[in-house]
């Protein structure tokens, strides 16, 4: 791993767990194991950074989404998919969505931030729309909108209350479009 990809990931991981403003580039130096005037060197500004961290998480999850839903035999399986991998950021890592972190923060963010976090939701938003009209549900797009809030509430409610029951009811309402 480049000293780059070193700096992005745990840039990720630190805003994941306390957010973009609660995080300084000491905290992310002090991690990495270097000055902070070296991360200034990768990063002239906490918004370049910022920009940067939001980009590889969009890429990456669109990929492991990608790769995951590539060979599954209809549109329900990956719908499961896309919840499976924020179930796995849930349960495994005991992380939220970094654009759900950075969304709750929308106000105090660069631009530039928020532009990017918008695209990850977006890119989220068409994919589910595509699904569900796959599976020919009634309002395809408003259902997509829906289902990507309501995970992401489910991720933070879970956490804040401990309760992964919470997500997986959410999941389950994901999984029956019906209802």
């Amino acid at each position: 791993m480049t000293r780059h990809d070193e700096i992005l990931e745990t840039a990720e991981r630190l805003i994941r767990r306390e957010g973009f403003n609660a995080v300084s580039y000491r905290d992310i130096a002090a991690k990495v194991g270097i000055k902070s005037a070296s991360l200034h060197y990768h990063f002239p500004a906490k918004e370049d950074l910022g920009v940067a961290v939001v980009s590889r998480y969009h890429e990456k999850f669109h990929a492991a989404l990608m790769a995951e839903a590539k060979d599954l035999p209809g549109p329900k399986d990956k719908l499961a998919a896309f919840i499976d991998l924020h179930r796995r950021a849930l349960h495994d890592d005991e992380l939220l969505c970094l654009c759900a972190v950075l969304g709750a923060e929308a106000g105090g963010l660069p631009p530039s931030v928020v532009t990017a976090v918008k695209a990850f939701f977006t890119a989220n938003i068409d994919w589910l729309s595509d699904v569900y009209s796959a599976m020919n549900v009634n309002g395809p797009a408003r259902r997509a909108k829906a289902s990507a809030a309501a995970l992401e509430g489910a991720l933070m409610t879970a956490m804040v209350n401990q309760d992964k029951d919470v997500f997986e009811a959410t999941a389950d309402w994901i999984m029956t479009p019906g209802a």
